[in-house]
């Protein structure tokens, strides 16, 4: 037990679920800020009662586009998918990382008919069973 624990976690699984997860959350907390800053405007004060006519300064007060309850659902929401499409997207090149490691080299001479030729060589794909044909009646299996 005490083996799979510590094959499992390891400090190089730790570090990348913690960049993955800083990433991601990073990035959807941009995206939901920028949802909230696309649906929102600065406007100045109209005059009126509340500055004296204009004799009072200005204020900028904001105006949001959308109402305040539909503009956060929208900024979690595309902020979450955005979470999301980021930790696929890492999990997407550690999975190509570990295909490419897992597939052989091929030179820069080798040709698709020496792939093949290559491939036709190799044992089947399944299980490592190989069968060998022989005129031999005592080698043949018995209902085979």
């Amino acid at each position: 037990m005490n083996g799979f624990l510590k094959a499992t976690f390891t400090p190089q699984k730790f570090q990348g679920l913690f960049v993955n997860t800083a990433l991601g959350n990073f990035a959807g907390y941009v995206a939901g800020s920028l949802v909230t800053l696309a649906s929102t405007h600065h406007a100045l004060e109209r005059r009126g009662i509340r500055n004296l006519f204009g004799l009072r300064p200005r204020r900028s007060i904001v105006v949001h586009t959308l109402p305040e309850w539909l503009e956060w659902l929208l900024a979690v929401v595309i902020g979450f998918l955005v979470m999301e499409a980021v930790r696929y997207w890492c999990n997407w090149l550690r999975y190509q990382a570990s295909l490419s490691a897992a597939q052989p080299e091929l030179t820069r001479g080798d040709r698709s008919e020496d792939r093949l030729q290559q491939s036709a060589k190799r044992e089947p794909a399944g299980c490592g069973l190989t069968t060998q044909l022989t005129d031999d009646p005592a080698a043949r299996v018995p209902g085979g």
